[in-house]
């Protein structure tokens, strides 16, 4: 058993993949912290309001998205280096979509934030944060050279985007609290721009754009992006899951909700890191039709997970009381959600690895299918936790 792990430690897998979780847990756990210090600040019921609206503004985005990203990404890798000139017009091509697409989608919230504030808050005098929103889908906006890098996998560049996007957020977050929700919204939109600086550094280094020949994207966009598009927004249903509630149920169980959901998320952690290296790995191989490579680097990354999660579950069923009790004194009403939500997500760590597997095989349906069970069933768990 020892040797096993040894050589799965050793794989260019978990070194690689070891880059971007040290960068991925080191910057969550600010999160964490950071969320920590807001919700002890805030109580439940603000707490609540500061979630439901960043959640919000973070799902939105989805909507017109149109498979962007994870195109970007897949192609980047399969073209490699030898198709500079066709890297450059697709680059071109979906950056000038995604412009105009969140140029509208600003437009939009931005004349209905009245209505948009009485159905999530339930409150017209919360008018002002839905504008502080709208600051946070505009930088939002620069994500997407974060997927440009992964595409060339730059993964010390993307580990390093993936830290300074979440830190920075969470700590402006922190020291602009004192003032409010709408200065910690303020400060947490700032993070998807400081986290791409150095992204977009190298994108124009590269002269991306200036090495471009035209060919057939559109194919490609509505053989792969569009499928991949409506399977983001099945994605996003995790991310929408707060909102959701939020129409149900007070902000004052939304803020016990949301509290617990940070653990849930923070399970999600380090397959959601190992699948950034599965994704781009497997597309790179896919493009190459070498199969059974793809498929080892899905299995060592299974043997790899299957560690933690016996670990974590281990870890909430014996200490999470104690912890609580200790720390969390505040919130322990959202005790029971904890540990139904933190073992829930260490279970869907599998279905994590797997599905961005079969994204990278560009098997889109089944990646739909998948997705689409597992988040159907955090709604479902997720709104009889609240509702009783």
């Amino acid at each position: 058993m020892k040797k096993h792990v040894l050589s799965i430690l050793k794989s260019d897998l978990a070194k690689t993949g070891g880059i971007i979780f040290i960068a991925i847990i080191s910057s969550n756990l600010i999160v964490f912290l950071a969320n920590l210090l807001i919700a002890n600040q805030l109580g439940a019921a603000d707490f609540g309001v500061f979630k439901t609206v960043l959640y919000l503004f973070s799902f939105l985005p989805l909507l017109i998205e149109f498979g962007v990203n994870a195109s970007l990404t897949k192609y980047i890798s399969e073209f490699g280096s030898k198709n500079k000139e066709r890297i450059g017009y697709l680059v071109s091509w979906f950056l000038k979509l995604k412009m105009i697409s969140y140029l509208v989608l600003i437009l939009v919230i931005f004349l209905l934030r009245e209505q948009i504030s009485m159905i999530f808050l339930k409150d017209a005098s919360l008018t002002y944060l839905i504008s502080a929103g709208i600051l946070l889908i505009s930088l939002t906006f620069f994500s997407v050279f974060q997927f440009i890098i992964q595409g060339f996998q730059k993964f010390k560049l993307y580990a390093l985007s993936q830290f300074l996007n979440l830190s920075s957020s969470a700590i402006l977050g922190v020291l602009l609290s004192p003032l409010g929700i709408f200065y910690i919204i303020l400060g947490w939109s700032l993070g998807p721009l400081i986290g791409n600086l150095f992204n977009i550094k190298f994108f124009f280094s590269k002269k991306i754009l200036k090495k471009a020949k035209e060919f057939d994207v559109k194919s490609r966009f509505l053989k792969f992006s569009m499928p991949i598009y409506l399977t983001n927004i099945i994605t996003g249903l995790s991310v929408s899951i707060v909102p959701l509630l939020s129409l149900f149920f007070s902000q004052e169980k939304i803020g016990y909700f949301s509290f617990a959901f940070i653990f849930y998320s923070a399970a999600l952690l380090i397959p959601m890191s190992l699948s950034a290296i599965v994704f781009p790995k497997v597309s790179e191989l896919n493009g190459l039709k070498r199969h059974k490579d793809a498929k080892n680097i899905l299995i060592k990354a299974f043997k790899l997970y299957v560690i933690v999660a016996i670990v974590g579950i281990i870890f909430v069923l014996l200490i999470s009381d104690w912890l609580f009790t200790t720390f969390f004194s505040g919130y322990l009403k959202s005790l029971f959600i904890f540990k139904v939500l933190t073992i829930l997500g260490l279970i869907f760590g599998f279905n994590t690895i797997y599905v961005y597997y079969l994204q990278g095989l560009g098997k889109v349906k089944r990646f739909a299918l998948l997705v689409l069970t597992q988040n159907i069933l955090l709604i479902i768990i997720s709104f009889v936790l609240l509702s009783s």
